[in-house]
Order: structure tokens, then C-alpha cells, then sequence
């Protein structure tokens, strides 16, 4: 029997005894009144003891799922643009990764210019092959199935919107992150069938024939021509390679600044630009189209080429002694496009050198280069550099978005430039 079932039975008795002994009816109403208090308080206890400790009931928390990011653009489409929305990109290896493809593989060589502007940074991608067995010899690779093997060139402008010339059998655009990316574009291209100046393929750098270039290696991709080559280049190398057009043979009154003879007597003016890069691409004019290195050993590229061929013009010159026809290949004045990529108003893109794409680039005398703002706000495009102020031979003026400014290079040298809004972007001209 527990304290409180004592304590009950006791007071109980007692109360029981009053009553035996005659108290009045007053003092049975009262004794009678307590007993039932007594009880209820008892009964309370008891069931509080029985009961053990007691828990406040736990607090429901209601949490509400984050929202996902909605990275479907406001902006409407520009008129002849199309949009695209990625899928996860199915080669091995890239799962994580994102793709978009615009044009699908094909036997045949795309070219053109591709325009986009996209929900977030993206890298451009265009494949060259499918490759042979054993072509695959350090150039980057991308395959769905790990049998069939396409080289990549994979270029990364470090922006969400601009333009890129691009030749290769598939072209898309491509992110590093799990979550789907939206891309407006427009594609100016053509479909090529394969020829002689219309080309996939991979070939190995052997050594360069040149006087002076015995411990370099080269790559001829379209031999030397009394015609004119005229197109895009792009590559994927096994290493970093250097880009090479041939002028010539060069007229014996002509004193080029660079040159490249196999013989000391067979003079070609030779146009050499470093990229720094293993893959990339090239808009280019010349005589003949080749790959380089430094380096003694041996490399490999996969290339796609895609090639118009200009006659070359015949002069007949006259002697007091005797009458010959001399050919004389001169290549006509080009067009170059630099663009000023998206997002460049605000400082970040000189630590990449991106602030102008290419930033540097080297043409010929008479060519033109054309600067098309594919960024949403003003820029200019204007010699000189930000320490020294404008040099007076160019100006755009302001170039709002979407405008394009021209100038044709009449001398050779070299030509900075900068926008006097955003001083950060510096770029330059190279005229041979």
C-alpha cells in the first residue's frame, strides 16, 4: 500500500468515527465536504504519480521546398533566332555536364558563323570524324559509346553571348553544371560535301621543311597553290600549335617582314599567329594552310577545314631582250569581326584576355576589320590605350548594341585600342 493510499484509509476512518459519535447534522455536511475535496485532491495525485514524467508535446515545424530558379529568359527572341533548352550531354564522361546541339552530326563539313546568347556562361563545341582506329593520339575526344570517337574543339569565351566562326561535322554549345541552360541562336552556315579545299581529317606534324625551322615540326593542310585559299579552320591538337599562311611566291622587288623558304630562293611572306591554344579556330587567307610547333617531337591534329579558292591573276611583263609571264598570287582584301562579347562593361574580362574576341588578331594590309557589339551596352572602339588617350587613327564613337563598326588598314604596323567608356578593354591589330 502506497503514502497516499495510507493517507486516504486514515483520514477516511477518522471522518467515519465523527459521524459514529453523534455530531450534529451541521457537522456531518461539513466533515462530509472535506472528505470529498480530500478525495479529489488525492485522486489527482495519485494519478499524476502513476502517470510518471510529463512531456510538453513537440512543436511541428512546417518547412516549405526552396524554389528552383526559373532560367527561362524575359527577353524575347530576336527576329530569326531560334532557343534551345539542354539535355544532359551523353558522352561518357560528361554526364554531369549539360549540351545543347544545333547541328547534328553529319559525313559533311558545316561552316559559318554561329550568334548566341544564353541564360548563363557557355562553352562552344564543334567535332571533327568520326576518327579512324589509332587516330586518337592526345587531342581531346568526345564519343557516346567508346567506340566511335570524335576529336573536340572545345572553346571557352567565359561569356553568356557573342558570335563564333566554327567549321566541323556537329556544332552545339555546353556547360560544366548538372541543372538545364537555355540558348537563343542564330547559325549562318553551310553543308559542305568533302573536296580537296573541304576537309575532316588527322594528320601528324613531321619536320618543317624551312631553312631555319629543322628542330620544328609542321602540318600542311592545304598545299601551296598558285590559288588562293580563302575560309575557317578549326582544330584540336595533341599539344599548343601555331597557325600558318603562306603568300607566294613573293616577286623578287617585295621585302615581306616575315618569310619561309624550303630552298633559300623560293621566297613565301609568311603569316604566323600563336593562339596559345590546342584547339580553337581561324578564319584565314593564303596561298597555303598549315599547322606548327617548336617542338622536335611529333604531334597530331584533327581539323576541319572548309575552303573557297580564288584564281590567282597572271601578269605578262615585257623585257627589251626577252618576253616571259610571271604569276603573281595576291590575295583579296579581307574582312575580320572582332566582337565585344556580353558582360564586358563590367571589369573582370582583362585578367582572360577576353574583353574583345579575339582580343588580338593579325591581318594584311588592305583588310578590313569589323567590331560588332554583341554586349547590351555602349561601347567604343578606339586607338591608342588608356594611359596615353586616343591616337587619332580610328574612333567608333559610341556603338551601341548590335551596331558594328568598321576600318580598313591601309599600313602596316601594330594598332592598339581600347573603349574610352570601359578602359579595362584593350585589345590590338597586327598588319603585315
Amino acid at each position: 500500500m502506497n503514502v497516499l493510499t495510507k493517507i486516504r484509509f486514515i483520514y477516511l476512518r477518522h471522518c467515519l468515527k465523527l459521524i459514529m459519535a453523534g455530531i450534529d447534522n451541521a457537522g456531518i455536511a461539513v466533515a462530509i465536504g472535506i472528505l470529498v475535496i480530500f478525495l479529489g485532491v488525492a485522486a489527482s495525485l495519485s494519478a499524476v504519480q502513476e502517470a510518471g514524467p510529463s512531456y510538453s508535446a513537440p512543436v511541428v515545424t512546417e518547412t516549405t521546398e526552396p524554389i528552383a530558379e526559373d532560367k527561362t529568359p524575359t527577353k524575347p527572341m530576336k527576329a530569326g533566332w531560334d532557343r534551345l533548352t539542354s539535355d544532359v550531354d551523353p558522352g561518357m564522361g560528361h554526364e554531369g555536364h549539360q549540351l545543347a546541339i544545333i547541328l547534328a552530326p553529319s559525313d559533311k563539313v558545316y561552316s559559318g558563323t554561329l550568334k548566341y546568347d544564353a541564360s548563363e556562361r557557355i562553352q562552344l563545341v564543334t567535332l571533327h570524324g568520326p576518327l579512324a582506329d589509332g587516330e586518337d593520339v592526345g587531342q581531346a575526344i568526345w564519343t557516346p559509346d567508346g567506340k566511335t570517337k570524335f576529336a573536340l574543339t572545345f572553346v571557352d569565351p567565359n561569356s553568356s553571348g557573342g558570335k563564333w566562326q566554327f567549321a566541323g561535322n556537329a556544332l552545339a554549345v555546353h556547360t560544366m553544371n548538372t541543372e538545364p541552360f537555355i540558348v537563343d541562336y542564330k547559325v549562318d552556315f553551310e553543308e559542305t560535301p568533302m573536296s580537296d579545299t573541304v576537309v575532316t581529317g588527322t594528320v601528324n606534324t613531321v619536320q618543317d621543311p624551312g631553312v631555319g625551322h629543322e628542330g620544328h615540326q609542321l602540318a600542311v593542310l592545304l598545299a601551296p597553290s598558285s590559288d588562293v585559299y580563302s575560309g575557317i579552320l578549326s582544330y584540336s591538337a595533341s599539344e599548343d600549335i601555331q597557325l600558318v599562311t603562306l603568300r607566294g611566291p613573293v616577286g623578287a622587288h617585295e621585302k615581306p617582314a616575315m618569310t619561309w623558304t624550303p630552298d633559300g630562293e623560293t621566297i613565301f611572306e609568311l603569316t604566323f599567329v600563336d593562339p596559345k591554344n590546342a584547339m580553337g579556330s581561324w578564319e584565314f587567307s593564303g596561298n597555303a594552310l598549315a599547322v606548327h610547333t617548336m617542338n622536335t617531337n611529333q604531334a597530331t591534329i584533327s581539323y576541319s577545314v572548309s575552303a573557297t579558292v580564288t584564281p590567282g591573276q597572271t601578269m605578262e611583263v615585257e623585257d627589251t631582250h626577252e618576253e616571259e609571264t610571271m604569276m603573281e598570287e595576291t590575295a583579296a582584301p579581307q574582312t575580320h569581326t572582332v566582337d565585344v562579347p556580353a558582360g564586358t562593361s563590367v571589369p573582370g574580362c582583362e585578367e582572360t584576355n577576353s574583353c574583345w574576341s579575339p582580343a588580338d588578331i593579325t591581318i594584311n594590309v588592305g583588310d578590313t576589320v569589323e567590331w560588332d557589339n554583341v554586349d547590351t551596352a555602349a561601347h567604343t572602339v578606339t586607338s591608342g590605350s588608356p594611359a596615353d588617350g586616343p591616337s587619332g587613327i580610328f574612333d567608333s564613337s559610341l556603338l551601341m548594341a548590335d551596331a558594328t563598326y568598321a576600318f580598313t588598314f591601309e599600313d602596316a604596323g601594330e594598332y592598339d585600342y581600347f573603349c574610352m567608356v570601359h578602359p579595362w578593354m584593350v585589345g590590338s591589330v597586327s598588319v603585315n
